[in-house]
């Protein structure tokens, strides 16, 4: 290392040392100084203990005896000393407390405090500071300060003040101030809706709510309803939003006008009567204002927070309601008596065009018998040539002797109208009979007014067409009633309690009853056993409810007999149409249901006839084809045994005999098959109806010179498979068998013919005669002209056909062939 290196490092160290001895020197007079304050600091605390400790007894004397409270702060907010007052205003239950003042603001408020106290340390004082504090016990108080700051050789060491409670203070000035503005916003206004929403209004203000409504009391209708709101209770248009309607004790604001006595919920939500309107609330208030101890309205406030009233607000509300009162129940009766004048003002108009309108003739009259309304019915049936406008006013004193003319009885006429004048009593359906037939019905209503007679009123109806339906109707009853008396069936009408009202003669024939024995009987205990009442008893519920409907029913006639009736009932309705009973028609069907009875039996017995026969058929089926079939055998053996040496004419002999032996087998087979197509259980089933014909054709002994053709595809049918198998076998068979021609064709088909499939078998074979159409399908019929027999089997394939609810017929000419047709539903 060079020395020019070593020079500048030894001056760097010998700055370092300096500035190091210089570091420890301020380091040494700076922890000297902090020494001497905290020494100087222990010793202020000391004093002002002493000075605490000092005075203590002394301050004790001043506590007790300032009236307000006191308290003494260090100058961090914490508590050091407070009187007596001090600790109930404040809320503590004594005064040794670790509790700092700040806690006591609403931290709306802080801002406002903090400057307060910078302006106390300032100033050494501070004067009238009014603030809004929650107290230790969680009382909300206004409260009023004066303080000072507490100095020991000039420095502050903490702050005392005295404090007073003035929340009563500033609630009645805010009372105050509140009705007064209520008061001037209603002076001079007298309609009841801009008065009470102008207070809704002020009242909404003052308990800081957006929700206040005044409710009108009808005690009359026992009606509680909503005539005046704020805020989302009024629309654009100014008006109540689900204006609420209610009985009174109905919800909190119901109870209220019933009980007269007002209401503070902390919380709705814990209070069954609540009634939720716009929207949901926590809070209520809510007051009735009164008049000679009757509630006319009550005033509700809500607000969505829990325990936002107050009792301070509940007292003021009171206060409001006893000063508005009479201004509202004045503006209710003005109300009122508009609302009374309207309805008055309406009704006279309502009655105006009503008499004006009305099909009968109307004549108002006032005291002195000057016209006050009438109408142009009026003026036509008294021929009187004026309108009912030009009527008003016109004396009336000498109309009776004016219009006596136009009545049969015209002295009759004049003075009855003098005695009903004279009498004033109402007089409803007065008959009068004109000269030109018509017939007229008079009343008289005399009006009074606090038991002074005003008037009265006439009112003339033109009843000719009603008199005359009337004689008509009871010339139609008189008919009807000589018809019903006559009838062959019985008649019977019952009140609901089952009591006999009338009963024409065939009723009392057929029950051996007279009309005078039934009336005011009880219908069920005159013809019912015990065992039939429930059946009555049901069928008369059937009658309340509005239905009619037939049955049928064992009675017994006065001769003790049984017989059954089938009775047809109706209810019986009135004018207002209320079921008042029941009306029967009855028919004695004794007769036939024996006669019934006997078919029953008969039916029985033919069926177990039927029953024998088949078995029979059966029977005698097997006894003949047993000796047949023997004979067939024996036949057959002669004939092969002797077959070298028999003449020609005897084979055909042996061969035609074969043939007549086959046949006879073939017709008893058929004999028994028909006998038996009834008895057999059919068994219903989906099946292809081609594989059906294509099977029947492989099993026939088809000759070669026919052909059989299948049109279409035959359908899918339900059905008994074996027995449409055994008729198109029959036809198929039938259209072979008769087939001349060298080239015989058979043709099979069908058509849908809406629900049902028309089927048909076509040949071009030797024909059948038109005079046989009808018989060919009767059993046994041989078509004798040609020789060929149909044999049985066009009387099953009928019987089969019909079964399944079709028909059967057939088209057919001599020569050119026949075409049979049948229907079978789907």
């Amino acid at each position: 290392m060079n020395q020019n290196k070593i020079d500048i490092l030894q001056r760097a160290l010998k700055r370092e040392k300096l500035a190091r001895k210089q570091a420890e020197r301020i380091l040494e007079a700076k922890a000297t100084e902090l020494y001497n304050s905290n020494k100087k600091l222990a010793k202020l605390n000391a004093d002002l203990e002493s000075l605490l400790f000092k005075t203590d007894s002394q301050l004790q004397g001043v506590f007790e005896n300032i009236i307000d409270a006191y308290v003494i702060m260090d100058l961090n907010g914490y508590i050091l000393k407070m009187n007596k007052s001090a600790l109930n205003l404040l809320g503590f239950e004594n005064d040794k407390v670790d509790y700092n003042l700040m806690k006591m603001v609403y931290p709306n408020d802080y801002i406002k405090v903090v400057n307060s106290y910078k302006k106390l340390i300032e100033k050494g004082f501070l004067k009238d500071f009014e603030i809004t504090i929650k107290t230790k016990n969680n009382q909300k108080k206004i409260v009023h300060i004066n303080a000072s700051v507490i100095y020991d050789q000039n420095i502050p060491v903490a702050a005392q003040g005295i404090i007073r409670d003035i929340t009563s203070l500033k609630a009645d000035e805010l009372n105050s101030n509140v009705i007064n503005d209520i008061t001037q916003s209603i002076l001079g206004k007298e309609d009841i809706f801009n008065i009470t929403s102008k207070i809704a209004e002020k009242i909404a203000a003052y308990l800081k709510t957006n929700d206040c409504v005044i409710y009108s009391v009808n005690h009359t209708e026992n009606l509680v309803e909503q005539i005046a709101a704020i805020g989302q209770k009024i629309d654009d248009n100014g008006d109540i939003v689900n204006r609420l309607k209610f009985d009174i004790g109905q919800g909190i604001v119901g109870t209220v006008a019933k009980t007269g006595k007002p209401e503070l919920i902390h919380n709705t939500a814990k209070d069954k009567r609540y009634i939720s309107d716009v929207e949901t609330n926590l809070s209520e208030l809510t007051v009735p204002i009164l008049i000679e101890n009757e509630v006319i309205a009550v005033i509700d406030s809500e607000h969505p927070n829990k325990n936002h009233f107050t009792s301070i607000q509940l007292h003021t509300l009171e206060n409001i309601a006893k000063i508005i009162g009479i201004k509202i129940k004045k503006a209710i009766s003005v109300r009122e008596r508009e609302k009374a004048q309207k309805e008055l003002f309406k009704s006279e108009e309502r009655l105006r065009t009503l008499i004006t309108s009305l099909e009968s003739a109307m004549l108002l009259e006032d005291e002195n018998r000057k016209i006050v309304l009438t109408n142009y019915k009026f003026c036509e049936m008294f021929n009187i040539y004026a309108t009912p406008d030009q009527m008003i006013g016109a004396d009336c004193t000498d109309a009776a002797e004016q219009s006596k003319h136009l009545f049969e009885n015209p002295i009759e006429f004049v003075e009855r109208i003098q005695v009903i004048l004279k009498n004033k009593i109402t007089v409803l359906a007065d008959e009068l009979v004109m000269t030109n037939g018509k017939i007229l019905e008079r009343d008289y209503i005399p009006l009074f007014s606090d038991e002074n007679y005003t008037g009265h009123l006439w009112n003339y109806r033109d009843v000719t067409l009603k008199r005359k339906y009337t004689q008509s109707i009871e010339a139609q009853k008189q008919k009807y009633s000589d018809i019903i008396a006559n009838m062959n069936l019985g008649l019977l009408e019952v009140n609901n309690d089952d009591e006999i009202l009338l009963c024409n003669q065939s009723f009392s024939k057929m029950s051996g009853y007279s009309e005078e024995e039934l009336l005011g009987k009880k219908a069920s205990k005159v013809f019912l056993d015990e065992d039939h009442i429930k059946i009555l008893q049901y069928q008369a519920k059937n009658r309340l409810e509005g239905t009619s409907n037939s049955y049928e029913i064992i009675t017994r006639n006065k001769a003790n007999e049984n017989r059954t009736w089938l009775v047809s009932g109706a209810p019986n309705y009135n004018l207002n149409g209320e079921v008042i009973g029941s009306i029967g028609i009855h028919l004695d069907i004794t007769n036939q249901k024996i006669l019934q009875l006997e078919k029953d039996k008969l039916v029985e017995i033919l069926k177990n006839k039927n029953n024998e026969l088949q078995e029979y058929a059966q029977i005698v089926s097997h006894d003949l084809k047993s000796p047949l079939r023997n004979i067939s055998a024996l036949t057959s053996w002669i004939k092969e045994d002797n077959i070298d040496s028999l003449h020609e004419s005897s084979l055909k002999h042996f061969d035609h005999l074969e043939h007549t032996l086959e046949r006879m087998e073939e017709l008893i087979t058929d004999i028994l098959t028909y006998s038996s197509i009834d008895s057999e259980l059919v068994n219903n089933e989906s099946f292809d109806l081609n594989e059906t014909v294509q099977d029947i054709i492989k099993t026939l002994h088809m000759p070669k010179a026919i052909n059989i053709a299948i049109n279409k595809k035959l359908p899918i049918i339900n059905g008994d498979k074996t027995r449409f198998k055994q008729l198109f076998q029959n036809l198929i068979n039938n259209a072979m068998t008769h087939n001349d021609k060298k080239h015989g064709e058979i043709e099979i088909g069908y058509q849908l013919k809406g629900t049902e499939y028309e089927f048909y078998v076509k040949d071009n074979g030797v024909g059948i005669d038109k005079k046989y159409h009808e018989q060919i399908f009767k059993m046994f019929y041989y078509i004798t002209k040609n020789k060929n027999s149909t044999g049985i089997g066009l009387s099953i394939v009928k019987k089969i056909v019909e079964i399944y609810g079709g028909k059967i017929w057939l088209e057919s000419e001599l020569g050119i062939g026949t075409t049979f047709y049948f229907t079978i539903k789907q």
